[in-house]
């Protein structure tokens, strides 16, 4: 009885160590191209996991991080997956889970909210499972205007990136999503390169000041003295002119050279 006992004890413990470990981490490819970050959800309902990673590189000690919605009881759920053209992954340092292995009981890993944006800051906030982005800008100004996104944003595809451009108007001084894309292939990284603005509805200060020192013509003509007896030539001239822009303009230029010819004359006695 005791032998059939230590038999049947010994049988599960060995099928025990034949079962295959739990996957959960970062799983560099035998040729040291690629890494895979997966995770194991033991539970029954879907889970948002999160996993990260130090590895040693071709350059140095770095981090890899993702994650993602993993579906119920999955074992080896992949959550991103990074490639280069060369053996660049040596070895994993060290590797933390928020899902634990998919513990039942584990509680899901929380979503760190994004950080609110400044007057005039933008973004292009990527989706906790990689696969959209939304363009964010907050209008700086009193008044809705016309902003504009434009980011350049790197994949889990080695060698591609993903590209962002839109605009339309937003409302002033809250966050405004000016689009929203999404992914087919691969997932999202973060954001490497990008602008945004937003069009300034008040004219300049610069702009004020030019428009200030454009006088029209006929409001100089009629803040002249009206002519003496002596320049009844100039009076007959200026009603023969009228209201012509472009005649006043050469009658007040030809009367401003005379002015200047008479001073110059003085001033050489």
């Amino acid at each position: 009885m005791k032998s059939r006992l230590f038999c049947a004890s010994l049988a599960a413990f060995a099928i025990a160590a034949l079962a295959p470990a739990a996957k959960a981490g970062c799983i560099i490819s035998p040729d040291g191209k690629s890494i895979n970050v997966v995770t194991d959800n033991g539970s029954s309902d879907a889970k948002s996991c999160s996993v990260s990673c130090k590895v040693d590189t071709k350059i140095g000690v770095v981090q890899v991080a993702c994650g993602g919605t993993t579906p119920p009881f999955a074992k080896g759920h992949s959550l991103c997956d990074y490639d280069k053209p060369e053996a660049w992954y040596k070895k994993v340092v060290s590797s933390e889970d928020s899902c634990k292995g998919g513990a039942a009981n584990a509680a899901p890993a929380p979503v760190a909210a994004a950080p609110a944006l400044k007057p005039g800051g933008f973004a292009c906030r990527i989706s906790p499972d990689g696969k959209s982005v939304d363009a964010v800008i907050v209008n700086p100004y009193k008044t809705e205007t016309s902003c504009q996104i434009d980011c350049e944003l790197s994949t889990t595809k080695a060698g591609t990136t993903f590209s962002v451009s839109c605009g339309r108007p937003a409302a002033p001084g809250a966050e405004a999503v000016l689009c929203s894309h999404s992914v087919d292939q691969g997932k999202l990284v973060k954001m490497v390169g990008g602008k945004g603005s937003c069009t300034n509805p008040e004219p300049s200060a610069a702009n004020k000041e030019k428009d200030d020192d454009e006088v029209d013509p006929r409001t100089l003509i009629k803040s002249m003295p009206k002519p003496s007896a002596a320049n009844k030539a100039d009076e007959e001239e200026l009603s023969k002119i009228g209201d012509d822009p472009a005649k006043l303009q050469d009658f007040m230029n030809r009367k401003m050279d005379a002015e200047m010819q008479k001073a110059l004359g003085q001033i050489n006695k």
